[in-house]
């Protein structure tokens, strides 16, 4: 299991009450929030990093990777 530390942060209450409708672990439903959010972010530094290096995607390239995060038919087509 990962170490935790635990923290105080401070939120709206209008947002605090609306997470606990959903959940009743604020700090799970938090954690996972965070972890998406340090995800994504990895990822945009690594594209900027190959695109940087290699050049922009294509059109064509990006319509496959939509097509493979999404599900659509887009393969082979120009976005």
């Amino acid at each position: 299991m990962a170490r935790t530390k635990k923290v105080t942060i401070t939120l709206p209450a209008e947002l605090l009450e609306s997470m606990k409708t959903h959940t009743d672990n604020v700090s799970g439903y938090l954690t996972e929030l965070a972890e998406r959010a340090e995800r994504r972010r990895l990822l945009r530094e690594e594209l900027d990093r190959y695109q940087g290096e290699l050049g922009a995607f294509t059109d064509e390239e990006m319509a496959e990777a939509r097509a493979l995060l999404h599900g659509t038919e887009e393969i082979g087509r120009a976005a």
